[in-house]
């Protein structure tokens, strides 16, 4: 029994140390938490077609075109398996595109007029991939990281957020039918 605790000790802690970025507890930890969020959040947003729990939730009243939350779920559970890779590369990219996806949940709320304080929870996963970049490369490339993916997210922010005066101005992604859907679904939910 002793044997079989020891022996799955050190296989835990030879998936831990697999390559010498991983032998940061804190950049493991870091990790362990972006990939546990992000599995759930992938599942919501699969299945957000039928349930309707994201848009509901974040009262997206068709700001965002109809397949952006399954494709962002598709992505998140992607993201979450591949943050324990052996590759460096391959956690690096993982965390640029957990960067770059919350600042992208930043500026959401931000345009589409939410309480400020909705920004900070997507922000403290731009924390963390700033700082699991950080561990693995170092501060400047972790900030210089950040910096790019908030340039990117902005840019697709601009791109496929709908707000309501651009919904005005027939700018949107959306279709004819995904904006009267939408504004079908507000109603209902007004009633």
């Amino acid at each position: 029994f002793l044997f079989e605790i020891e022996s799955n000790h050190h296989h835990c802690h030879d998936l831990m140390t697999s390559n010498t970025a991983t032998t940061n507890p804190i950049d493991f930890a870091l990790r362990v938490c972006e990939s546990i969020a992000f599995s759930l959040h992938a599942i919501l947003g699969i299945t957000d077609p039928w349930t309707g729990c994201v848009r509901s939730a974040f009262h997206d009243n068709g700001a965002m075109p109809r397949w952006f939350w399954p494709a962002a779920g598709v992505l998140l559970a992607v993201v979450a398996a591949a943050n324990f890779s052996k590759s460096d590369e391959v956690v690096l990219a993982a965390q640029a595109y957990i960067a770059a996806f919350h600042f992208g949940a930043m500026f959401y709320h931000t345009r589409l007029g939410h309480h400020p304080a909705s920004a900070c929870a997507p922000f403290v996963f731009v924390i963390f991939a700033v700082a699991v970049t950080s561990i693995r490369t170092n501060i400047g490339v972790g900030l210089i990281g950040a910096m790019i993916c908030a340039g990117i997210a902005h840019l697709l922010s601009r791109i496929l957020i709908n707000t309501p005066s651009r919904s005005a101005e027939g700018g949107s992604l959306l279709s004819d039918n995904e904006r009267a859907a939408a504004s079908a679904s507000q109603v209902e939910g007004s009633n």
